[in-house]
């Protein structure tokens, strides 16, 4: 959690809903103690002023009260654990607000719970005391009415890191979920904690779900790194699905490793497809094979040649063109591929047509050609699902915040 983020939204929050509540308790039971009352308001007082060691020193007196209740030491808290955070103090605000939480609930009015819990739960993750912050989330999940989206995604965070991974699992579930039907973009945090809570429960097949989720959610190169380096060994891979990897890898900037590369661009050369070989060699791969000087030199006799050609030979040239960059061109030869009608594997053209769309801009038309390909094995379908998700995020990109 960032420190400066956090101490901005406390000092504008909490000191508002301690500094009322010196003035709201004095109106119905349960009251404060007289002479811990006169102290709160000193200390208020001081503090509009903008003197903090005078409203601390106060804070102080209100503590010295003899008889105090355990309602005025949970105000009292409340008030200092306020104060510090203005101060910039959050260690003494961390011990004053998880006292206040700590506090009988019996002695905290139902109305002051949910503040009381969801200040100590956010002290608490910023002080690393994570028993307590997981104790203090589901206090705070407990409460009516329930905390906002942004709490209980903290609340997740905190069950987790308390090593409550069943509890976290199951409330960062229920978040991504809500903020879905509600038409929202989950929180990261929700689909971090999710992934990693099913990683400590060793369920693998799942974590690699919500990785996916992830993908398809946000279209963050380093998420993309991630679930492409573990796309690459899926079994039933062809050669040609490991060419549309690579494009993906370089199309959506994902840092790659070495090893990646190797096998994107050994395979590349290997069919023939230089450009992605030197693409694939600018992050670690292989060079490209010698032959490409002479094959991009006679890509106008290629193109040329292609109206006398078959379909699986333009394809193929589709391809090459591709790699080249030169998009509009592969899309041409592709939809002239697909006019002889003698392509091998059926579902080249439209790949590379859908993906030369992509590559020129023209997303929305590339997800409707590629939501029309029938992927011939899981492995393939795999490839084709994650070309979705980039060309849809392109199209029309979530505008919803994440954080």
């Amino acid at each position: 959690m960032n420190s400066k983020t956090f101490r901005a939204a406390l000092t504008a929050a909490l000191l508002l809903g301690a500094s009322g509540a010196v003035y709201a308790q004095t109106a119905k039971p349960p009251k404060l103690t007289v002479a811990v009352q006169k102290a709160l308001v000193e200390a208020q007082t001081a503090n509009k002023k903008a003197d903090v060691p005078a409203a601390m020193a106060a804070i102080e007196k209100a503590r010295a009260v003899s008889g105090r209740t355990p309602y005025d030491d949970l105000q009292i808290n409340r008030y200092a654990m306020s104060l510090s955070v203005q101060a910039k103090d959050l260690a003494a605000a961390a011990v004053a607000g998880e006292a206040a939480a700590d506090t009988d609930p019996a002695v905290i009015p139902d109305a002051e719970k949910g503040p009381v819990y969801t200040a100590g739960l956010q002290l608490a993750l910023n002080a690393k005391h994570y028993d307590k912050a997981a104790k203090y989330a589901k206090l705070v999940l407990a409460t009516t009415p329930p905390p906002d989206e942004s709490i209980q995604a903290m609340a997740a965070q905190a069950m987790y890191l308390g090593n409550d991974y069943a509890g976290a699992l199951e409330l960062a579930q229920k978040n991504i979920a809500a903020a879905k039907a509600a038409g929202k973009r989950p929180a990261r945090s929700d689909f971090e904690i999710t992934m990693s809570a099913q990683v400590q429960q060793k369920n693998q097949a799942a974590a690699e779900q919500t990785l996916e989720q992830m993908v398809a959610t946000y279209d963050d190169p380093k998420d993309w790194a991630q679930f492409l380096g573990v796309s690459l060994g899926v079994k039933g891979m062809r050669d040609i699905d490991y060419i549309y990897l690579g494009r993906l890898m370089f199309s959506t900037k994902a840092p790659m490793q070495p090893n990646d590369m190797q096998l994107v661009g050994s395979t590349a050369n290997k069919q023939g497809f230089y450009g992605d070989a030197e693409a694939a060699q600018k992050q670690g791969g292989p060079a490209p094979d010698a032959r490409m000087g002479a094959d991009r030199k006679s890509i106008p006799q290629q193109i040329t040649a292609g109206a006398k050609q078959g379909g699986e030979y333009n394809v193929k040239l589709a391809q090459a063109l591709y790699g080249y960059g030169m998009f509009a061109e592969a899309e041409a030869a592709a939809r002239l591929a697909k006019t002889k009608g003698d392509a091998k594997d059926k579902t080249e053209p439209d790949m590379v047509i859908g993906i030369s769309q992509a590559a020129q801009g023209k997303y929305a038309d590339a997800a409707a050609t590629l939501n029309g390909i029938t992927a011939p094995n899981p492995a393939s379908a795999r490839v084709l699902r994650l070309w979705g998700y980039h060309v849809k995020a392109k199209a029309g990109p979530a505008t919803a915040t994440a954080q």
